[in-house]
């Protein structure tokens, strides 16, 4: 798919509940304009655990889009996607995450996160792939539709001496 598939399938709320329910409990805009657009989404953290946060994303290039949480915990985390194309049809996505919180523990849970990161890799990975899914849909219909709309089938044939037929 495209950069822009990409992209659309962050700036898209509507999908995170209904195509990640193992992962999003609630989400809402709370927030929309040109530049950006704030949720207020609930995420479920290990079992019936979960964290209210609210979340900016915005787009500073084409082929970027920046997360940020902007209230409750972890405030301040980014975590920066950045959609760049190999040809035609394929995207490389690269992710930059940076987590941060002013909780008490937020020390201890770092230091064990080596322990963590094969989990966290893991949700991360379903989430990709789900989410590459939706993206390389929304590419082939789109390209369909262009196809659609240039194929000569139910247009008038042009004459070789230069009249519609």
């Amino acid at each position: 798919c495209e950069p822009r598939d990409i992209l659309a399938n962050r700036l898209d709320p509507w999908h995170g509940v209904h195509f990640h329910p193992h992962s999003f409990l609630r989400l809402k805009v709370i927030e929309e304009d040109e530049t950006q657009l704030v949720v207020r989404v609930v995420y479920k953290v290990l079992g019936p655990l979960a964290m209210e946060v609210d979340a900016r994303f915005h787009c500073p290039d084409p082929r970027t889009i920046v997360m940020t949480i902007v209230r409750g915990d972890g405030v301040g985390s980014v975590v920066e996607t950045h959609a760049t194309p190999i040809d035609e049809s394929r995207s490389a996505v690269i992710e930059a995450t940076l987590a941060t919180s002013d909780r008490m523990l937020f020390p201890l849970f770092a230091r064990l996160g080596r322990a963590a990161r094969p989990l966290i890799e893991k949700r991360a990975a379903r989430l990709w792939v789900e989410d590459c899914a939706y993206a390389e849909q929304t590419f082939a219909l789109r390209n369909e539709a262009e196809t659609a709309a240039q194929s000569p089938i139910g247009k008038p044939a042009m004459n070789p001496r230069g009249g519609i037929e």
